[in-house]
């Protein structure tokens, strides 16, 4: 059903709102002081929030950034730059051809895709739990990064259905701004 919701905002709009979000994401204090940019590279033809416009914002800035990568049935954080060659993995994302861990303890941010969203700062995510875990994973370490959706207002609901194991957002970046739950 939020695919479908994603998928009715039209192509044009839905790559001017993600630019919007992008804009939006790259003004935020937390993501200027970071010392590492956590992001997903979105997948190609798809109806998620684009990532292009906020790689290149980042990358402009000389941000360090990092990317998603799954190993061994979890995600692992990848040294990403603009322009770096990607391949298609296992649920359709793109993944750095070349695999350079990164340095965990060193992420202040992770900005992640969703399906759904409510005002709790629950997410349904895309029901592998990929990013409960890797967050779970941080957390066990002692980082905690500042977790931040990525979304279009449209995605936001009244309450998202939470499971015990359910990492909550601190807020979500959308094409009006930024919605702070924490």
């Amino acid at each position: 059903m939020m695919n479908i919701r994603r998928l009715s905002i039209p192509e044009k709009q839905r790559a001017d709102m993600s630019d919007a979000i992008a804009e939006h994401a790259v003004s935020m204090p937390e993501t200027a002081s970071a010392r590492l940019v956590h992001l997903y590279l979105s997948i190609p033809g798809s109806s998620e929030v684009s990532t292009v416009p906020l790689v290149e914002r980042l990358d402009a800035t000389g941000k360090a950034m990092s990317v998603p990568v799954v190993m061994n049935g979890g995600l692992v954080s990848a040294s990403y730059r603009k322009g770096d060659q990607v391949k298609t993995a296992g649920f359709g994302q793109p993944e750095p051809v070349s695999f350079l861990s990164a340095c965990e303890a060193q992420i202040d941010i992770i900005l992640m895709p969703l399906l759904a969203f409510d005002r709790k700062g629950y997410r349904i995510g895309y029901g592998r739990s990929f990013y409960d875990r890797f967050l779970g994973r941080l957390a066990e370490k002692g980082i905690f990064p500042l977790r931040i959706g990525l979304a279009f207002s449209a995605q936001m609901v009244e309450n998202v259905p939470v499971d015990s194991w359910d990492e909550p957002l601190d807020g979500v970046v959308h094409e009006s701004g930024v919605l702070m739950f924490r």
